[in-house]
């Protein structure tokens, strides 16, 4: 789910990446996947390679599942964001209002993503996700409940924080599902 304090500009996708990007290659890359997952190549952000209990084919469905989520996910905050955006200088309660309809879609997306029957790993990476993904939402509430313009504005920089540290775990979750990193042009 993405960095709702962004200008637009080259960073802007990463607003629907937090959680969550690529929309249109996405699902392209889960639907046109032939193969599975790379073999690792010993760095980190190589796909992993699918367990004897977990085919490629198992991997692609829950890649998926993942995207079925995430795409409309994406698409709902991204609205949220924008509309954050457009009223953050001059309307205190519009702004609330979009920030509290941005914490109630993440906290669709992690109700949803807990639901995949991910493999162990998968699912340990799931909720390191959701994990990061809380701790925006805790914080997206709290800006939320700011009484000034001022007071709203001044979470920006650690809003920011929260969002690396999420699309941190996205990064890690579309590794593991084979799926390419977010985009952030």
């Amino acid at each position: 789910m993405g960095m709702p304090f962004m200008k637009p500009g080259p960073r802007r996708m990463a607003v629907a990446g937090c959680v969550l990007a690529i929309l249109g290659p996405m699902i392209l890359s889960a639907g046109c996947a032939s193969g599975g997952p790379a073999a690792p190549s010993g760095r980190p952000d190589s796909p992993r390679q699918p367990s004897s209990a977990t085919s490629a084919h198992d991997v692609r469905q829950l890649a998926a599942a993942y995207l079925a989520i995430a795409v409309p996910a994406n698409h709902r905050l991204e609205t949220e964001v924008d509309g954050f955006r457009e009223h953050q200088r001059d309307n205190l309660a519009v702004a609330e209002s979009d920030l509290r309809a941005q914490a109630v879609t993440e906290r669709w997306f992690d109700r949803n993503l807990m639901k995949i029957p991910f493999p162990r790993q998968i699912a340990a990476d799931a909720r390191a996700l959701v994990r990061a993904n809380q701790s925006r939402v805790a914080l997206t509430e709290l800006q939320a409940r700011s009484t000034s313009i001022a007071r709203l504005r001044s979470f920006t920089s650690q809003h920011k924080a929260a969002d690396a540290a999420v699309e941190v775990q996205v990064k890690i979750i579309r590794r593991d599902l084979g799926l390419p990193p977010p985009s952030t042009s």
